[in-house]
């Protein structure tokens, strides 16, 4: 049975969820969670970058995220949404460490000796680092690599047309989700039309037992991860242009919709 650690920062809206639900499902398996700080909603540009997750998460879920940001401020480990405090109530020790490429890190993960780790964090790791686990460092990603690498797959892949959702599970090297892939899966009960808030809710869902099936397979003896040779760039945080595309696409497709309802309703009403 492999044994895991966690490497990861706190974000109460998507990821937080996802690794309290990997602790939940199996507390026995985890040796140690390890947080580096708290995951940052945009960039640097704070106002800027408000102001374009407002247009991409639509006011709904805008106020959704800001809701959990603030429950998880004022709370801490005691909200619901605390990847530490998750793992505190399941016993499994936790430890602050400010750099992971650092040599206090390096000593903590050879104390506890996991032989894989789970990396949610927006840190790029040093093969120093890399090496200490014996079957290495693990990602979970949201879209269907080898496309839509960096930050806010998921929404880059929901915005691209035609668009594509899904999860991979991949090892972590040097690049920005280059490691080779370990287990995917493809979604195709999404709507175009969907906000990206309800995308997201949808394909992390079943995200904690695809992780596991695929740490899993990973020990399976004569496993092979697949090739993840990149096909594009790696997504940056979007800019002003991105997002003004990206709601055009939305009422593109939310038109299409309606009209598709309307044609559906007036074909019920006529009579027979």
């Amino acid at each position: 049975m492999i044994k895991l650690a966690i490497l990861c920062q706190e974000e109460p809206v998507f990821l937080g969820p996802f690794l309290c639900d990997v602790i939940r499902l199996h507390p026995e398996r985890i040796v140690a969670v390890f947080t580096c700080g708290s995951r940052s909603a945009g960039e640097k540009r704070r106002a800027g970058s408000l102001w374009l997750l407002w247009r991409i998460l639509e006011s709904a879920g805008f106020l959704w995220a800001l809701w959990r940001r603030l429950n998880l401020r004022l709370l801490g480990r005691r909200s619901r949404f605390s990847v530490a405090g998750t793992a505190c109530k399941a016993g499994i020790p936790v430890y602050a460490v400010g750099n992971p490429n650092g040599t206090e890190f390096h000593r903590l993960l050879r104390e506890v000796a996991p032989d894989a780790v789970l990396n949610q964090s927006e840190k790029l790791l040093k093969p120093e680092v890399l090496s200490i686990p014996t079957y290495g460092f693990l990602n979970r990603h949201a879209s269907l690599l080898p496309r839509f690498r960096g930050r806010l797959a998921g929404w880059w892949a929901h915005a691209a047309e035609p668009p594509s959702y899904g999860l991979t599970i991949h090892l972590v090297d040097e690049g920005v989700d280059t490691g080779g892939i370990i287990r995917q899966r493809a979604f195709d009960d999404i709507d175009g039309a969907w906000a990206y808030p309800r995308v997201m809710r949808h394909i992390m869902r079943d995200a904690p037992e695809l992780f596991w099936a695929a740490a899993d397979q990973l020990v399976q003896p004569g496993f092979e991860p697949l090739p993840n040779v990149p096909v594009d760039g790696t997504n940056r945080f979007p800019g002003p242009d991105h997002v003004q595309q990206y709601r055009q696409t939305l009422r593109r497709r939310r038109s299409r919709a309606d009209a598709a309802i309307s044609s559906d309703n007036a074909g019920k009403e006529r009579p027979q």
